[in-house]
């Protein structure tokens, strides 16, 4: 796709979101009877006008959306305030409503937009908190390792036959890490393995190559990639049973039985009481399976006994084992508890052994359906003393993300509870990066303007018309929640100003108020030129 299109499907996006604004204030002000003096589309300078009514509809030489101008919405004469069809003499309500008219458009437009997606089927929006979540029920699919992104020209990546969207996974025969991230432009010697497509390559890049070329770093750009937590086999005892199996020193544990594993004690959950476990294990590049009869088990104990209880009166002890209720066998006590539960009343057979021993008993359970016992589960992990585990970063790229898809009443609520999901996270950003702003001076690497943002209209142009859906409805919902927050110069801070006078029940200055827009004013043309700068500097270096 030409760099042309791009542009101008960047200006047809931003025209739609800030004219869509426009057009709710323009909606509620004539709903409240307010004087509406210009509609225009673009900005000035003006190509023509005609004006139809009391209102000149305009157009603009700047392409980028449009504007309203109110009678009375920025003047400081008091007679202003006495003029019936002005804006500043609308009563509370109808100004609330009219500011955040544009808010709630914008609202509007990404939830269309969303409901048109997830009903044709789109890639969901997924925060930072259900990572997890998705790559556990397998909508996100991870592949260890980072995909180059591309392949500067006269590089030593290209030297030795590097190319775009090979992925890179080992350096030096060891998964490529943080460490590999450090060095990447200081010391790019090394053996690097890269898979293309099914084949599997080696690359050499030696020091005589740095020396000759005089060429510091690799050249390569990488993809997007995350440390991702995983377990990784610290050792196995080469006369254990796991090593017969088919583990390895160095194997990274993906999933057990088809759960994804992110760390030790959830393996330790999820083996537990299975006596066939089937891993998925990554090596050298490649992901395998590994099948395992584990000689582990899982009994339930009694850890305490109550006083006086049914149980204590039947003469069950402390440190009794519960092998079985009415001749059904028992490895948990949750399940044990529930089976109580579901036989309240009734006089249950229970086999317990003690020191060897097999005993049985015949216990009712009292009037609240408990015996007086405290439970616990004794394990054992005969098959796991040959075996030792560790919790590891995986450096791993996006492989898949699959579409989400439904019915058209159940896409409309999907999409307000994303709508949701995604509003509380731009608020959040947005305050981190004005106060981290203000306190260090940085832009944060996830914050984009207008140039960052004409870049991802590319790559969201070219994966198609659903992803490009996806972007202005993300897009869309942002200006929504920024302009919402109080803060001055936007439509939030000027709903701030009306409910400040509800409360006060007087007029704030308008004198006063109009000092502390222009403040805002200020302040967001400096934070959108402080954006713009940071993303040129990383269209420059190519980030």
């Amino acid at each position: 796709m030409s760099y042309v299109f791009t542009a101008i499907i960047f200006v047809l996006i931003f025209s739609l979101l800030i004219l869509i604004h426009e057009l709710g204030h323009f909606w509620a002000a004539k709903r409240s009877g307010v004087k509406v003096e210009e509609f225009g589309l673009g900005l000035p300078p003006k190509i023509f006008g005609k004006r139809i009514g009391e209102t000149l509809y305009s157009l603009n030489w700047i392409p980028f959306g449009g504007f309203v101008r109110l009678f009375g919405e920025d003047s400081y004469d008091p007679s202003i305030l006495k003029k019936k069809r002005s804006f500043a003499a609308a009563s509370p309500r109808n100004r609330f409503k009219i500011a955040f008219a544009g808010v709630f458009m914008n609202f509007f437009l990404a939830w269309v937009l969303l409901s048109i997606g997830f009903s044709v089927g789109m890639k969901p929006l997924i925060g930072p908190d259900e990572v997890f979540d998705y790559v556990s029920s397998g909508q996100v699919q991870l592949i260890e390792g980072i995909k180059i992104k591309d392949v500067s020209k006269d590089s030593l990546a290209e030297y030795v036959g590097m190319k775009k969207d090979d992925l890179l996974y080992l350096l030096n025969g060891k998964n490529v890490g943080e460490e590999f991230l450090m060095r990447l432009n200081t010391n790019p010697v090394g053996t690097y393995k890269v898979k293309r497509g099914t084949e599997i390559l080696s690359y050499d890049v030696t020091k005589e190559m740095v020396e000759k070329t005089g060429l510091k770093s690799l050249g390569i750009v990488l993809g997007d990639s995350t440390a991702f937590p995983r377990v990784k086999v610290f050792h196995v005892d080469p006369a254990g049973s796991h090593y017969a199996y088919g583990f390895r020193d160095g194997d990274i544990i993906i999933s057990v039985n088809g759960k994804q594993v992110f760390d030790v004690y959830q393996f330790e959950s999820f083996v537990r009481g299975i006596s066939v476990l089937e891993y998925e294990i990554y090596r050298d590049g490649e992901r395998q399976k590994v099948i395992v009869e584990a000689s582990q088990g899982r009994k339930v104990i009694v850890s305490d006994v109550l006083a006086e209880s049914p149980a204590a009166k039947a003469g069950i002890l402390p440190r009794d084992v519960i092998l079985s209720v009415n001749g059904k066998n028992v490895t948990d006590s949750l399940e044990l508890i529930n089976y109580v539960d579901l036989h309240a009343g009734e006089s249950i057979a229970y086999a317990v052994e003690r020191d060897g021993v097999k005993l049985f008993f015949e216990i009712t359970p009292n009037d609240d359906k408990k015996i007086g016992v405290l439970l616990s589960e004794l394990m054992t992990y005969a098959s796991f003393k040959d075996m030792s585990l560790y919790n590891v970063n995986v450096v791993s790229s996006v492989a898949e993300v699959r579409d989400e898809k439904y019915p058209v009443n159940e896409a409309l609520y999907k999409s307000f509870t994303e709508m949701v999901k995604v509003s509380k996270l731009t608020a959040s950003a947005f305050g981190s990066f004005v106060g981290g702003f203000l306190t260090k001076g940085e832009v944060p690497d996830g914050v984009s303007g207008p140039v960052g943002i004409a870049r991802m209209t590319h790559t969201f142009a070219q994966e198609g018309a659903i992803s490009l859906i996806r972007f202005v409805a993300v897009l869309s919902l942002s200006l929504a929640v920024i302009n919402l927050l109080p803060f001055p110069g936007l439509d939030g801070g000027r709903i701030f100003f009306i409910i400040g006078e509800v409360v006060l029940g007087r007029r704030i200055s308008r004198k006063v108020e109009a000092k502390i827009h222009v403040l805002g004013y200020f302040l967001i043309l400096l934070l959108i030129f402080v954006v713009t700068y940071s993303d040129i500097v990383r269209l420059v270096k190519g980030v």
